[in-house]
């Protein structure tokens, strides 16, 4: 062990004198274990369900490496449910979270390629999941460019199962191509627009075919922000063809936000569209989805609805919310959020299926505590609570049976290991 020690230590004061020189290393990591109490998370517990408690655990190390002409990057994470092995026995778990690298071309244009995390604006369409210990990432390409407060990205991504001397499936439940494209500008300061595009292509289901389907959605997002006050909107059309209907269906969402001295007021809606089950001449599919969103962040943090439109049989979903910060100090604030849930087009009952089922789902009730407790420990802390209707047991298949609740509190430290000076990149 002692040896081990040395050679670290002297591999650490190698790094320090080489790359104080000529780049930008750094090592950093992050510890995040979470406990959970869950009776009704993501569905209805019934009355002969007992609430379920577990620890789950990322570990993360990230080397991040700079210099005139490229950029690296890797996170390797470790995720566990803890006790979910045996003491002594060895189970290989470590897995490639990240690992990329950039080349520079000039100060304007760059090409980032490897497995990264692809998030954009609010993470609506193009979501990183961090909340999920596992999070998100694509192996993918994006050639960048940036001048004068215009961003623009244009990626994309071609997926196999494996090396392959001859073309076969893909089989996987993923895209086999994923392209996009997004564009950003700040005007005086107040309003931000950006457009984004993404199309994903998913193979046939049969061997003898080389049809890829694909999917487009393509939509502008705005910003705008004048002293305390701020209003986002977006507006998302999607069409295509993935299966033997075309899709025509549409995401809006807008929200206000106000901050009076220590609070912070916010009011929105989310109105994702939904096919209309009893609409038997209809031959479109009007079922938008949310591709590969956060939507742990937008609708409920129970995640009843992160699947959509799965998780509402594509009957859409209509989300007015209201959200009440207060910060309390420069290290702990807490916030509470209330979700009324409705259906945005008609589901079948499944009993009748002449009939729909009534559009209201119910309400969640949302409440979490935010410290910081040092620069980089942080403790979190959350109650919520799921007020369902009859309605969403249908969607849900169960029958709720008494309070529907879920709590978590979850510590983070992200320790900066080694950092070398910082380094101005040259391009």
């Amino acid at each position: 062990m002692k040896t081990y020690l040395k050679i670290g230590f002297i591999f650490l004061l190698v790094l320090t004198f080489y790359f104080e020189g000529n780049a930008q290393f750094i090592l950093n990591g992050e510890i995040r274990p979470r406990l959970e109490v869950r009776n009704g998370y993501a569905t209805f517990a019934t009355e002969y369900d007992k609430p379920a408690v577990f620890f789950t655990q990322r570990s993360r190390l990230n080397v991040d490496y700079k210099n005139d002409h490229f950029r690296t990057y890797i996170s390797l994470q470790d995720v566990r449910t803890w006790g979910d092995e045996d003491q002594v026995v060895d189970v290989p778990s470590t897995a490639l979270h990240e690992g990329w690298g950039e080349l520079f071309f000039n100060k304007l244009l760059s090409l980032k390629m490897g497995r990264q995390e692809l998030a954009y604006e609010d993470y609506r369409l193009l979501g990183n999941v961090d909340w999920v210990q596992q999070a998100r990432s694509h192996d993918a390409a994006v050639l960048k460019f940036n001048k004068n407060g215009w961003r623009a990205d244009a990626g994309g991504a071609f997926n196999n199962l494996r090396e392959n001397d001859f073309k076969t499936a893909y089989l996987l439940n993923n895209y086999r191509v994923l392209l996009f494209g997004y564009a950003n500008k700040t005007f005086k300061e107040k309003l931000t627009v950006s457009l984004l595009h993404i199309t994903d292509g998913f193979e046939e289901v049969d061997s003898l075919s080389d049809t890829i389907n694909y999917r487009h959605t393509f939509g502008p997002i705005l910003t705008y922000k004048s002293g305390k006050l701020e209003l986002n909107g977006s507006f998302f059309y999607q069409f295509g063809n993935l299966s033997d209907k075309d899709i025509r269906a549409f995401m809006a969402t807008f929200s206000a936000q106000y901050k009076v001295n220590k609070l912070t007021l916010r009011a929105a809606v989310d109105i994702v569209s939904g096919t209309n089950a009893l609409n038997t001449l209809n031959k479109e599919n009007n079922s938008f989805s949310t591709l590969y969103a956060t939507n742990h962040k937008f609708y409920g943090f129970m995640d009843y609805f992160t699947n959509l439109p799965l998780h509402t049989a594509n009957g859409g979903l209509i989300d007015p919310y209201l959200r009440l910060n207060y910060k309390f100090s420069e290290k702990i604030n807490a916030y509470a959020d209330y979700h009324y849930f409705m259906l945005e087009n008609n589901v079948a009952d499944l009993m009748n299926p002449s009939v729909a089922i009534n559009k209201e789902l119910g309400s969640e009730i949302d409440a979490v505590l935010n410290y910081n407790i040092f620069p980089l420990v942080n403790l979190q802390a959350g109650y919520s609570m799921m007020f369902g209707t009859s309605s969403l047991e249908t969607l849900k298949k169960r029958q709720k049976g008494g309070h529907q609740y879920w709590g978590w509190t979850m510590l983070t430290f992200k320790p900066e290991f080694f950092h070398s000076e910082k380094y101005k990149v040259k391009q």
